[in-house]
């Protein structure tokens, strides 16, 4: 059992009865059927509105206090939520800034990236250098047999800088890093020597899409059940596309439809 976020899409007219709308698009979706039978098409046993307190939808600044914009005012919980300035759970299209979104989700990325490289450099001013993991590999590729894979995994995760990232008293000095466990493909020399743009990249793309998306006419999307409108480009992974087009279908909605994310569990 696990929480996760879903974008629904719902018409125009929804607004004024939304929760009576969302009980109707949610109904064929619900685990459990009359009786407590089980529903080989269920995806949630309870759901909420909620964008979370992070990551809500932008509101446009000439729109905010708008009675259109939807907000949650409690927690499942039954907690109290604030009302944050320029932030929502959802709402007409035309009211939310998805340009916004994709630029806070950018900064986000940005700021953890620069603060993940400061901790990084006072970890390898702390140890010996160390080399990537693709540098064993290569030297296992060039002579297979005296020197196996299984070796060139060990040597790579024997060097000080790596085995550093392996501890717990990583955590504690370099909070920014985590704690790494590594297996036979880790390589954290390579992961935090990386270029930032791909980053900044899958940021922007992911800042609307959620776990999944219920559509206008009422198909659910996940990863891997992307619907008809989803294309994978060559060489693009799966979730890479399903966020860059569950994204555009986001973008591509009408200014007067009625989007909100929903905290669901399943």
């Amino acid at each position: 059992m696990s929480k996760f976020y879903l974008n629904v899409c719902l018409p125009p007219t929804a607004l004024g009865e939304l929760r009576a709308a969302l009980d109707a698009v949610m109904a064929p979706f619900d685990i459990n059927l009359p009786d407590d039978e089980w529903n080989p098409n269920g995806e949630w046993d309870w759901w909420y509105i909620d964008a979370g307190d992070e990551d809500g939808f932008a509101v446009r600044p000439e729109f905010d206090g708008d009675p259109r914009l939807i907000h949650e005012p409690t927690c499942p919980a039954g907690r109290p939520r604030a009302r944050r300035p320029l932030r929502c759970d959802g709402g007409p299209r035309g009211l939310l800034d998805f340009e916004a979104t994709k630029a806070r989700a950018v900064d986000e990325a940005r700021a953890r990236w620069q603060a993940e490289q400061q901790d990084f450099a006072r970890l390898v001013a702390d140890h010996p250098a160390a080399e990537p993991l693709s540098a064993f590999l290569e030297r296992h590729r060039a002579n297979a047999e005296r020197y196996p894979r299984e070796q060139a995994v060990a040597d790579h995760h024997a060097q000080p800088l790596v085995c550093a990232l392996n501890h717990r008293s990583a955590w504690e000095r370099y909070p920014n890093l985590g704690l790494w466990v590594l297996g036979p493909d880790s390589d954290p020399i390579s992961h935090f020597t990386r270029d930032l743009q791909p980053d900044l990249e899958r940021a922007a793309s992911w800042a609307l899409a959620s776990t999944a998306l219920l559509t206008l006419d009422g198909q659910w999307i996940e990863e891997d059940r992307p619907g008809p409108f989803t294309n994978v480009l060559p060489g693009e992974e799966p979730s890479a596309a399903y966020a860059r087009q569950t994204t555009a279908y986001l973008d591509g909605l009408r200014e007067d439809c009625i989007v909100v994310r929903l905290l669901c569990h399943c």
